[in-house]
C-alpha cells in the first residue's frame, strides 16, 4: 500500500548533536535522541538547503568493438547547509571548532575535522537524518550581520546496520522535543472500568 506523497518543503525544525552510533535507527528510536540534542533557534532567511549530487557514471568500452560493455557508478555527496542567524559561543565552537566559554570563543590553531548528527524536519512532516555528518562552519555575511554558515555532508557511519542517511515520516516519530504527545493506546475492552468515588455519607 502506497504511503502519502511528500514534497519535503521548507524547514520547520533543525537539530544537531553527538554522532549517532547505535544501529537500527527508526522513527521510534529517533524520538528519545531528539530530546538529548540541540534544537537550532534561528536559521537566517531561506538559507537551509538539501543537496544531492548526481551520481558519476563511467562507461567501460570493449576495445574490440568500441562500444560500452559495462559501467560503474559512484554516488554523489549528500549535504544539508544553513546559516545560523543567532548563536552563542558554545554553539560556534561545537560547529566550527575552537575553544569557547559562555562569554568568549578562541579560534583553533589548526583546522579540525568535526562530526555531528544533523536532523531536519520539513513543514510537510518529513525528518531527514544524518547520523554522522562531516561539519564545516565559518563566519558569513548575512545582511550586515555575521552569521554562522554550516555545511554537513552525510558520511559512512562505520556501524553495521546504521546507514548514512534516513528519511522518516513525522508519524513514525511519535513524540518530538517540543512535546508533541504520543499516540495513546486504545482501552482494553476486557479491562474493568475504574471505580467511581462515592460522596460522603453514601455507600
Amino acid at each position: 500500500m502506497a504511503g502519502r506523497k511528500i514534497s519535503v518543503v521548507h524547514l520547520k525544525a533543525l537539530y544537531y548533536g553527538e554522532v549517532i552510533t547505535t544501529a537500527g535507527l527508526t522513527g521510534a528510536t529517533l524520538k528519545p535522541l531528539l530530546a538529548g540534542i540541540t534544537e537550532v533557534d534561528v536559521v537566517h532567511g531561506e538559507t537551509f538547503k538539501y543537496e544531492e549530487a548526481a551520481p558519476t557514471v563511467t562507461a567501460h568500452k570493449n576495445q574490440l568493438t568500441g562500444r560500452a560493455y559495462r559501467q560503474s557508478q559512484e554516488d554523489g555527496e549528500v549535504k544539508m547547509s544553513f546559516v545560523l542567524g543567532q548563536y552563542d559561543f558554545e554553539t560556534k565552537a561545537a560547529l566550527q571548532g575552537g575553544t569557547a566559554t559562555a562569554t568568549s570563543w578562541e579560534r583553533p590553531k589548526n583546522s579540525e575535522a568535526r562530526y555531528n548528527c544533523f536532523v531536519g524536519l520539513s513543514k510537510d512532516g518529513v525528518y531527514i537524518v544524518f547520523p554522522k555528518g562531516h561539519c564545516v562552519a565559518n563566519g558569513a555575511d548575512t545582511d550586515k550581520a555575521v552569521g554562522l554558515a554550516v555545511s554537513a555532508t552525510a558520511m559512512d557511519t562505520g556501524v553495521v546496520g546504521l546507514a548514512s542517511e534516513y528519511w522518516f515520516d513525522e508519524s513514525e516519530v511519535t513524540a518530538t522535543k517540543d512535546g508533541a504527545p504520543e499516540t495513546q493506546s486504545e482501552a482494553d475492552p476486557n479491562e474493568a472500568p475504574p471505580k467511581q468515588a462515592t460522596e460522603p455519607g453514601k455507600k
